[in-house]
């Protein structure tokens, strides 16, 4: 099996180790054969080398929280989900193109009509179709009355055990439910699922050996969450003091999806009443999710289908939520892959790893943007997207 090096000015491995001047990676495969200083690699005489001496070599990102057919930049875009299986799927396509060639190499997926993300998983993975490998959720499960575009009605806690056993046949990787509003309106928030929906959620995905991943903004329902076992809280832009402490102790996880409330193509979509919401709420969110990272729970980051954004939503974490850039390039390389269970075989770049890999233009420990500079994009072995040419 042929191999092939690349070569670049710094290599970023993201294991937390310093980063190594004139770095190179040897693949073979969909495999990294080697890592390290250029001159301490020994590749077989005349391979191909893919020459990035003036960019920085990263671990391919993960998105956290994402959904294939959703996007929110579109006009009206919630209405947009009753479109027909179809066009949410031609949707999904276009959606997973843009963001593997923002170097998104891996996508968890929380949720999307009529199994649309199985059938797009499969096609990814039999190699059909051009898309980030995917964790998938399947359907949403909220209840009538609640939050949640890409979810369907379940109400009463046999009808959500058999929403999670019919999730979990069709091929789940986890189980999504929708405890909250998006946003909130006024100082109390809503709970939508009852405590004992919510468990039996959990017990029934655990029973499975399925994690479960709850959209909640804060409230009694995040207390539920806790309680109730929920691996991960998406979003969290509430949570008080006593719930981050909780949450900590108990080694919960959180996905920050900062764009919401920063990122100008949301709101230009939006009517002005649900603007003005989260505008209101701008600083009272940014200064509990500092609070968040600051604590030492266990985070991720996601879109949550702001597709091509990932890059921006770790610069609205550092400039906005005070992270350090190396926790947010962690935040979407070796600690999200830890937090999906794939820390063995994607996240940093050592041997044995599967070769997914990107050259940036610039530092992104020193200056978070450079991701927005992706020039080059290798996924699975696979050279998929490059501006720079490869030398003999």
């Amino acid at each position: 099996m042929d191999q092939w090096l690349v070569r670049g000015a710094l290599l970023i491995d993201g294991t937390g180790r310093p980063p190594i001047e004139r770095g190179a990676v040897l693949i073979e495969g969909d495999r990294i054969v080697a890592a390290g200083r250029e001159e301490n690699i020994r590749p077989e005489p005349g391979i191909k080398v893919m020459d990035c001496s003036d960019q920085v070599l990263i671990p391919g990102l993960i998105d956290c929280h994402n959904h294939c057919s959703l996007d929110t930049t579109l006009e009206n875009y919630q209405a947009r989900m009753n479109d027909s299986d179809t066009e949410q799927t031609l949707r999904s396509i276009q959606n997973l193109k843009i963001d593997l060639e923002a170097g998104v190499t891996t996508t968890r997926c929380l949720g999307d009509k009529n199994f649309i993300d199985i059938a797009l998983k499969r096609a990814i993975e039999s190699g059909r179709l051009e898309g980030p490998r995917l964790i998938v959720a399947t359907r949403g499960i909220r209840a009538s009355h609640a939050h949640g575009v890409v979810a369907y009605p379940f109400n009463g806690p046999e009808e959500v055990r058999r929403a999670v056993r019919e999730n979990i046949k069709a091929g789940a990787d986890l189980i999504k439910i929708f405890i909250t509003p998006a946003i909130r309106n006024d100082d109390e928030i809503n709970c939508y699922l009852s405590k004992e929906e919510i468990s039996v959620a959990v017990q029934e995905a655990h029973r499975a050996g399925l994690k479960t991943a709850a959209h909640c903004i804060g409230g009694i329902g995040l207390d539920h969450c806790i309680t109730a076992g929920v691996d991960s809280i998406e979003h969290g832009y509430f949570t008080t003091d006593q719930q981050i402490d909780q949450m900590r102790k108990l080694k919960r996880w959180m996905v920050l999806t900062p764009s919401p409330f920063f990122a100008p193509e949301r709101f230009r979509v939006r009517t002005p009443e649900i603007a003005k919401s989260y505008h209101q709420w701008r600083d009272t969110v940014s200064e509990r999710m500092s609070l968040v990272i600051r604590s030492g729970i266990n985070f991720a980051v996601g879109t949550d289908a702001l597709h091509g954004g990932l890059a921006r939503e770790l610069e609205y974490l550092v400039e906005f939520w005070g992270a350090k850039e190396s926790d947010a390039l962690m935040a979407a390389t070796r600690k999200a892959a830890e937090f999906l269970g794939l820390e063995g075989k994607v996240g940093t770049i050592e041997a044995g790893k599967i070769a997914d890999l990107l050259a940036v233009k610039g530092n992104p420990l020193k200056d978070i943007r450079a991701l927005r500079q992706v020039k080059m994009v290798i996924y699975r072995g696979r050279l998929y997207h490059t501006e720079t040419e490869a030398h003999k």
